[in-house]
């Protein structure tokens, strides 16, 4: 495949984008890191320190950033003064939303196609889930609980996660950034969200200067209530949701990879398994879909620019409403 892809960024994330876009059959991948230690498998790649030398050198069509969150801004501005066409941000937008406007305004002028990556609209099971809200199986939805837990420490097998982005918040850590899916992924499902309450704060012994623990009260346009929940302390990984409608119930186990349904009609579990379906599997369907996608493709699954700004500003209002102690509006 003939397109030239410039990936920014080689920590974890951006090592994963490089050998799936290779798998997928993408040859012509620069790489701008300023790591001394790359993959043996990408002596293929070229690499660059930064995203002018690389366009300077070849004329790019796509481009993945996979940087830090703090970064995610000024690197995609840089790639929009480049004018590459098609653009990936990896999730979240930002770590601030103060030059939302300026990104939003040359976004629209350059015509480009940019996806951010929230791959978990990629799960089956929770693609299921929509399936299910959308086709009113459980009637209205009237409520919902979601939750995502894991210790800090073990997120990064071999590395101190003092050092580790989440750690802090100048590079754009804390449990709400880096576990911002659940803001997205709600929004996606039941939304929009109307307002928001929400507690959040550095309450364990962890040595971090972002907060650890996060729960918040949402209220969506069609009334239904529920709860997110999030944190850095699980020791056994948790990630799950269920929808509780008037006439059923949903519950998506991510580590389970499983979704069971149950109607008042019937009051019998339905189970859907899952576990065929690897992690990776999703990031490769998400960067399938996205490389042949345009600015027009209609796939719902993937996040635009002004939904992912969405799920950013729901963390800034949950964060205003944990200081003032009162329920912020959308």
């Amino acid at each position: 495949m003939d397109q030239n892809i410039l990936v920014v960024g080689l920590g974890s994330i951006g090592t994963r984008h490089v050998k799936n876009l290779l798998a997928l059959g993408y040859r012509n991948i620069s790489i701008v890191t300023r790591l001394g230690n790359v993959e043996k498998g990408f002596h293929r790649c070229k690499f660059y320190t930064s995203i002018g030398d690389a366009c300077s050198d070849k004329n790019i069509s796509t481009a993945v950033i996979a940087t830090p969150t703090s970064n995610h801004i000024c690197d995609l501005l840089e790639i929009l003064k480049n004018n590459i066409a098609n653009i990936y941000l990896e999730k979240p937008i930002s770590h601030s939303l103060n030059d939302i406007k300026k990104v939003e305004k040359k976004l629209i002028n350059s015509g480009a196609n940019l996806v951010v990556g929230y791959d978990l609209h990629f799960d089956p099971g929770l693609m299921l889930v929509k399936e299910y809200i959308n086709s009113q199986k459980i009637g209205k939805v009237v409520s919902f609980i979601s939750e995502v837990g894991q210790y800090l420490p073990d997120w990064r097998p071999g590395k101190d996660y003092t050092q580790s982005m989440s750690a802090h918040k100048a590079q754009g850590g804390g449990v709400m950034l880096d576990l911002v899916h659940e803001f997205d992924y709600i929004n996606w499902l039941v939304g929009p969200i109307k307002s928001i309450v929400g507690k959040n704060g550095k309450i364990s012994n962890l040595d971090i200067d972002t907060e650890d623990v996060s729960v918040n009260i949402i209220e969506t346009a069609s009334g239904a209530l529920g709860t997110i929940h999030l944190d850095y302390l699980q020791c056994e990984m948790s990630r799950k949701c269920k929808v509780i409608g008037d006439e059923g119930v949903i519950i998506w186990d991510y580590n389970k990879s499983k979704v069971q349904f149950m109607s008042h009609q019937d009051r019998v579990w339905q189970t859907h398994d899952f576990s065929n379906y690897k992690r990776n599997d999703r990031f490769m369907d998400i960067m399938k879909t996205f490389m042949i996608s345009t600015i027009d493709t209609s796939d719902d699954r993937l996040v635009r620019f002004h939904d992912a700004v969405k799920s950013s500003e729901l963390i800034e209002k949950s964060k205003k409403s944990s200081v003032t102690n009162k329920m912020i509006s959308l």
